[in-house]
């Protein structure tokens, strides 16, 4: 094993163990690359979208769900372990005096965004080895890759999918 998958692997965990735990400082620091700031921004990226694809694999092995599965089974399984998607509603529930309706429906949009990329991604992991990739999931992998705030919902995401069983790593 290499150092990178040595370190994947522990990052998965960690990932997972900090949203086990409700831990927002402890996914922050456990995405990050090895070297931390002094990681050069081409590996950043690297580390980054390895990251995503080992969390969308973890997920998809903790899912059970068979190869080739459909897009709204998948979406199914997710929605029966994250629970619904929240609605602006709900969300300016939480703190009205915060969070503007504006705010609320822009939430909801891009959680609902992360929900459908993760799905994606975990589709990634269950594709018979004889037929082509989705698309959608390359485009789901190149989107969260590129946003920051997208990045981590999506991660945190796929680390409370890929708690149900083994870690890989």
């Amino acid at each position: 094993m290499s150092t990178d998958e040595a370190a994947l692997g522990s990052a998965v965990k960690a990932v997972i163990a900090a949203v086990s735990a409700d831990d927002v400082a402890g996914l922050y620091q456990a995405v990050m690359p090895p070297a931390g700031e002094d990681t050069p921004p081409a590996e950043v990226a690297r580390w980054f979208g390895l990251l995503l694809v080992h969390l969308a694999l973890t997920a998809a092995s903790a899912s059970e769900l068979e190869r080739g599965s459909s897009r709204e089974t998948v979406s199914e399984w997710l929605g029966e372990v994250l629970g619904p998607v929240p609605t602006p509603a709900l969300l300016r529930a939480g703190d009205p005096s915060r969070i503007d309706h504006v705010e609320a429906v822009s939430a909801a949009e891009s959680y609902a965004r992360c929900r459908e990329y993760a799905v994606d991604l975990i589709r990634l992991g269950l594709v018979d080895p004889t037929e082509e990739p989705d698309e959608r999931g390359v485009d789901a992998h190149c989107a969260v890759t590129n946003d920051k705030q997208m990045r981590i919902t999506v991660m945190a995401m796929l680390g409370r999918l890929g708690a149900g069983r083994g870690v890989r790593g």
